[in-house]
């Protein structure tokens, strides 16, 4: 019951209307696990790489792989895969998804993991946003051509 009364308070301060009050709870604040920690070893991000669609014929995507520094190559080793990898791994971005990996995988609170960073699909003509105009660039200067895509390809 608890839980659900913090769900409706929530969404009825979030759908105030302009005027009756700021709400600065609204605005995402990195959290200690975003940010680099002294003692703590740091992986190595290694890219950009390049990898053609094999989906839709003539996009590629750039992507980057974020190795842990108790990175063993002779144990298994679990993988996550991070859409939109520009904006999550940009060291001054929003995510900062590698600090993340760093600080949880040095407490054990995941297991060791290599991370991988994929943008969305691009021709060879479109350019490479920049993670500080990240959301600007797909929303105004270039049309996605994987998600604006309709397709029944799997």
């Amino acid at each position: 019951m608890e839980i659900l009364q913090a769900l409706l308070t929530a969404s009825i301060v979030l759908a105030q209307p302009p005027g009756m009050g700021a709400n600065t709870d609204v605005y995402y604040k990195l959290g200690p696990d975003s940010l680099s920690q002294d003692g703590v070893p740091k992986g190595e991000i290694k890219g950009p790489f390049v990898i053609p669609s094999q989906a839709y014929p003539g996009t590629q995507h750039t992507y980057w792989v974020y190795v842990p520094a108790q990175y063993d190559p002779g144990k298994p080793t679990a993988l996550m895969v991070l859409n939109d990898g520009q904006a999550m791994m940009f060291a001054e971005g929003d995510v900062r998804a590698q600090n993340v990996f760093d600080n949880l995988i040095y407490r054990r609170e995941i297991p060791v993991m290599i991370g991988v960073f994929i943008n969305p699909g691009r021709t060879p003509e479109q350019p490479e946003p920049h993670p500080k105009n990240w959301a600007t660039a797909i929303r105004t200067g270039r049309p996605n051509t994987i998600r604006s895509t309709i397709s029944t390809r799997a």
